[in-house]
């Protein structure tokens, strides 16, 4: 019998030659994984992998559940490396998704370029699949350093203007909670994902969430939500459960970005954080310019915490869409 495999295929002439270098030797199942960056033609990754010899492509639209059970968890723990750098969070999505498929299709092995972080974590959850590592070139040749969180900025900055570019015209922004969850932009309603992207098409107008460490990476959306997250928690949190919770937050950063997703110590982690969520609700009004984001210094109008939950109003732009709210003040 034909040794079946899945094969983690981001797209890029890494993944290519790895695709036609398998299917040479088994049946291949390449797995294209959606996680909002926009910056990628699905269609034309299909029709690509079943060229260079792809006996199925199975397309996941993952957004929604990143969002949601990813980057929102990371926002709550205001989750960031040495307190300045958003995290890298698909991985662990991006393993789930190469072992459910394997599962479903019956393969015995899952191939792909993402290194030891990404095989420990499918050897953790799933010990019986045997994992093929491909020596892919060039770390974006991996969907999970671009996504809806930020992506990595190997090949230039895409997602953020120079700081100056727009110094003219700062942009002023309100960001509504319901215990720690983002609800409103601006007063309109959004989910999660929406609020990332239209946040972070705003915020990189302003050069915010540009990060030159031992990598470069664009993480607009992110770094505004994060900073506005971080200023409520700080007029509506207990004065000890804001200590203590620091100390959790750093921990679940560790954690994370050192790829144990599926230690038994998050999900503990992950319970203290969104009970301690309960109280953190209500607006915040950020200005976006020269490259940061800044509580707007406004007289009984810096953050507007509330005593009950915020009712959204109506009207979702559907996501994915490219209309944005203009980067100037209204």
């Amino acid at each position: 019998m034909t040794r079946r495999v899945v094969l983690a295929c981001p797209g890029g002439r890494g993944s290519s030659s790895a695709l036609k270098l398998l299917a040479g030797q088994s049946e291949v199942v390449a797995v294209a994984v959606d996680f909002g960056a926009g910056d990628v033609d699905l269609c034309a990754l299909r029709r690509q992998a079943m060229a260079d010899g792809a006996a199925e492509v199975v397309v996941a639209d993952v957004r929604e559940d990143f969002a949601n059970g990813y980057c929102l968890l990371a926002l709550q723990a205001n989750a960031l490396i040495v307190d300045r750098h958003p995290l890298v969070l698909a991985r662990p999505l991006l393993a789930s998704q190469l072992v459910a498929t394997a599962r479903d299709r019956n393969a015995s092995a899952v191939a792909h370029g993402g290194g030891d972080a990404l095989s420990s974590m499918i050897a953790t959850l799933a010990p019986d699949l045997e994992i093929v590592e491909l020596g892919v070139r060039g770390r974006h040749e991996l969907s999970t350093s671009r996504t809806l969180w930020g992506r990595a900025a190997d090949d230039g900055y895409r997602c953020t203007e120079d700081a100056v570019a727009n110094l003219g015209a700062p942009d002023e922004v309100v960001v509504t909670f319901d215990e720690g969850v983002p609800v409103a932009v601006d007063g309109e309603t959004v989910s999660v994902a929406e609020a990332v992207q239209r946040l972070g098409h705003r915020a990189g107008a302003h050069g915010i969430g540009r990060f030159e460490l031992a990598d470069s990476y664009d993480a607009p959306g992110a770094a505004v939500l994060i900073t506005a997250h971080q200023e409520l928690e700080s007029v509506t949190l207990d004065r000890d459960l804001a200590r203590f919770k620091r100390g959790v937050d750093r921990r679940w950063a560790e954690l994370v970005h050192d790829g144990l997703w599926f230690s038994p110590l998050r999900e503990p982690l992950d319970a203290f954080v969104r009970r301690a969520q309960e109280r953190v609700s209500g607006e915040v009004r950020l200005v976006l310019h020269a490259g940061r984001a800044t509580v707007a210094d406004l007289p009984g109008r810096r953050l507007r915490p509330v005593g009950r939950r915020y009712r959204p109003g109506t009207g979702h732009t559907p996501l994915g869409s490219t209309q944005h709210p203009s980067t100037q003040a209204s």
